[in-house]
C-alpha cells in the first residue's frame, strides 16, 4: 500500500532537491529491491529486529522495505541528508525507533555495542569507504552489501570490477550466502548478503 504522508513530503522537498530525487531513481529501486529479496531469503526481519545502516544517504528506498524492524540505526556523515530523512521525510514513522548517528562509520562502528549486537548490518554504499574488512566488526549479524564498477562518478572511492574481487573485501569471519549482480547503463552493481562469524577472542 502506497505511504501517501512519504509521497507527499517526497514530493515537496523533491521540488528543489534533485538529489533526493535521484535516491529513488529506477537503478535505487531496481537494486535495492533485489538486496531486499536476497536479505529475506536468509533474514527473518520482524518488531524485535535491530538493523544498522552505513552510509544510509537519505534512507529513501531502505527505511521504508524494513519498517517492521524494531529500530534501524543510520550512520552517514553527510549531517543534511541526514536532517532531511530525519525532519522531513520520516518523522510520521512512529513505529520503528529511526536513530540518526552523524559521524564516519570507520569512527563510531569499531567500539558501537549496538553493531555488535544488531541482526542486520546493511551498506549499499562500499563504492564510497574503505573495504569492510578494515572495520574487524566482533558480531553474529548478517550483512547485505552492495559496491559497482562506477569508477568514475564523484565520490566513488573503493569500486570494484568485479564480484570476485567484492568478496575480497570482506573479513575473514564474513560468510557469503548469497550473491547477485544487476546492471544498468552506467555499470554494474555487485550485491552479497551474508553473515559474520563472531570471533571468541
Amino acid at each position: 500500500m502506497i505511504d501517501l504522508q512519504l509521497f507527499k513530503n517526497i514530493i515537496k522537498e523533491g521540488r528543489h532537491n534533485t538529489d533526493l530525487l535521484d535516491s529513488y531513481s529506477p537503478n535505487q529501486f531496481k537494486t535495492k529491491q533485489k538486496l531486499e529479496d536476497m536479505i529475506h531469503n536468509h533474514v527473518d526481519i520482524n518488531s524485535k529486529s535491530d538493523i544498522v545502516i552505513f552510509g544510509c544517504w537519505y534512507g529513501s528506498i531502505l527505511i521504508p522495505m524494513f519498517k517492521e524492524a524494531r529500530r534501524i540505526t543510520l550512520i552517514d556523515t553527510d549531517d543534511v541528508v541526514m536532517r532531511i530523512s530525519k525532519n522531513r521525510l520520516f518523522s510520521h514513522y512512529k513505529n520503528v525507533n529511526l536513530d540518526y548517528v552523524i559521524d564516519d562509520v570507520f569512527n563510531w562502528a569499531p567500539t558501537a555495542k549496538r553493531i555488535k549486537w544488531c541482526d542486520l548490518i546493511i551498506n549499499t554504499s562500499c563504492e564510497h569507504m574503505r573495504p569492510m574488512k578494515e572495520l574487524n566488526l566482533n558480531t553474529n549479524a548478517y550483512f547485505a552489501y552492495t559496491s559497482n564498477n562506477m569508477f568514475d562518478i564523484k565520490g566513488h572511492v573503493n569500486c570494484v570490477n568485479n564480484i570476485e574481487e567484492f568478496k575480497k573485501q570482506l573479513p575473514d569471519t564474513a560468510k557469503v550466502l548469497s550473491e547477485n549482480e544487476v546492471t544498468d547503463e552506467r555499470g554494474s552493481r555487485y550485491l552479497i548478503v551474508g553473515k559474520y562469524e563472531k570471533s571468541n577472542i
